[in-house]
């Protein structure tokens, strides 16, 4: 028969994950979106640039080439030493933040979320300083919305899941650990 502090033993190594186990899978998410997004910036150059848009469904969804110098809907625009700037800062302060991250499951999204955060930053730091700019290719018709690339995609997902944990997943207490110390 076994004890109480046995039982609670199994149960915290249960709800546990290994860091190096989170970083191997935050790792590859990061690899997997950068390939991702690399590859179809590639395929708009070759197949977009210099024509005329790809109508994917009419009047809602259009692939088109376009060089955006700016970051977010083009604010900062030739600001590429301030936008690689303040990329690197957020990048270092998620990498800080699954650094410090408890071994607990109820992380792993916080992990996921920071690693999509990551991923988008490096893809689009890659267009910055190879181009100087990025490539957008996407383009919503029917709403107008501003012409966009995949790794902006890994970027606004991973910030909303972020957000989304923050405001109603975790407690106070349980996000103590990003305090610096």
């Amino acid at each position: 028969m076994s004890s109480d502090s046995e039982n609670i033993k199994i149960k915290d190594r249960v709800n546990t994950i290994d860091k190096k186990k989170m970083a191997v899978i935050s790792s590859a998410i990061c690899i997997i979106a950068v390939i991702l997004d690399q590859w179809t910036k590639s395929i708009a150059v070759s197949k977009l640039a210099g024509g005329s848009a790809y109508v994917l469904i009419d009047k809602v969804l259009e692939f088109y080439f376009i060089v955006n110098t700016g970051s977010s809907w083009g604010m900062l625009a030739g600001q590429k030493l301030l936008i690689l700037c303040i990329s690197v800062v957020i990048i270092a302060l998620c990498i800080y933040i699954m650094f410090k991250c408890p071994e607990d499951t109820k992380y792993i999204p916080l992990n996921i979320s920071l690693a999509m955060i990551i991923a988008g930053g490096i893809g689009n730091g890659i267009d910055r300083i190879r181009f100087s700019y990025v490539i957008d290719f996407i383009y919503f018709k029917a709403i107008d919305f501003p012409v966009f690339n995949v790794a902006d995609i890994f970027v606004t997902c991973g910030a909303f899941i972020f957000i989304f944990l923050i405001l109603f997943k975790y407690k106070e207490k349980d996000l103590e650990f990003m305090k610096p110390h």
